[in-house]
């Protein structure tokens, strides 16, 4: 099942995207070649199938028939598109869109200084430092631009708004955990170092990601702090796992060049704590994502299978 919802995902992002995209045609093409080389680079689009499985469970769990089976909202099958709600897809592109904007610029020369993503030649080495500068920026505003026009009520959408920019800012946000991981770079790493740029860098994306998705599926506050707790332990677990694929797999096998971290002298897990021990940790995360699911019952059963699945990736 977890196979064909993470095929399925993928699709629907991608149809998503290409459709919210400007042509790679629509002038100035270089600014648009250069934004699709890095969208379209065959990413996993983990962050909108965590939006659009954290909507779908909230959605079937407001339908529930109160017979203890799996609702199905409008009579849709579960796990089908038809049980999403509707345009929920356009929320998944944005993040998407964000996503790649933050590889972009980690991958030029003066933040990360990277060759390869994805297994392509970074945007910076195929159109240069400038238009991959702009694809970047290009990237991010046309993602507020998409989630200015989703279609949820008003005040769901300004709240999806906020969270996701929060999420990619500088207090506990995605920018402020580069900052602190350039900083950190050469430097004796700290748990609490070490987690902030974890926390902040990679899992807050991760947890505006679900959490958009309960907000567009009307989830009720106590749902949000469950799927804010769930996305930051997954979100924290992905890193850590990250952490230990750099120092176990190739380049051709992550698709990226493999190795940075150690040549950088990064603070991560597995260089505080080895690998054994990293893996642990990440495991004890994706338990601890899963308990806040229990009241959820068989329609949180993706949301699970995705917190083991990020553990058990070999990419």
């Amino acid at each position: 099942m977890l196979k064909k919802v993470l095929e399925q995902g993928r699709e629907a992002a991608d149809v998503a995207l290409e459709q919210l995209l400007p042509n790679a045609s629509q002038h100035p093409t270089s600014i648009h070649q250069a934004m699709r080389h890095s969208v379209f680079a065959g990413g996993k689009r983990l962050r909108p199938i965590l939006c659009m499985e954290a909507s779908r469970m909230i959605r079937m769990t407001n339908h529930s028939r109160g017979d203890g089976t799996l609702p199905r909202p409008g009579g849709a099958e579960p796990h089908t598109a038809d049980s999403l709600p509707p345009g929920i897809e356009q929320v998944g592109a944005a993040l998407e869109m964000l996503h790649t904007y933050s590889l972009i610029h980690d991958d030029l020369p003066a933040l990360d200084n990277d060759d390869l993503r994805r297994g392509r030649p970074t945007c910076h080495k195929v159109f240069g430092e400038a238009i991959a500068i702009l694809a970047g920026d290009a990237l991010q505003t046309q993602a507020y631009e998409v989630l200015a026009q989703i279609l949820c009520p008003p005040e769901a959408r300004v709240a999806i708004i906020r969270e996701i920019a929060h999420a990619t800012g500088t207090i506990d946000g995605m920018i402020g955990g580069q900052v602190v991981d350039l900083e950190a770079e050469h430097k004796k790493p700290d748990l609490p170092t070490l987690e902030y740029i974890h926390r902040s860098k990679t899992a807050a994306l991760i947890t505006a990601s679900v959490i958009s998705g309960g907000m567009y599926a009307a989830a009720k506050p106590a749902a949000i702090a469950q799927l804010r707790t769930y996305g930051q332990s997954i979100g924290l677990a992905f890193q850590i796992v990250d952490d230990v694929l750099d120092l176990t797999q190739t380049s051709e096998q992550l698709g990226k060049t493999a190795g940075k971290d150690a040549a950088a002298e990064k603070s991560t897990y597995p260089a505080l704590f080895g690998i054994e021990e990293s893996l642990h940790k990440a495991d004890a995360l994706v338990d601890k994502a899963c308990a806040q699911l229990e009241q959820y019952g068989e329609a949180a059963d993706i949301l699970r299978d995705l917190a083991r699945y990020l553990v058990q990736r070999k990419k």
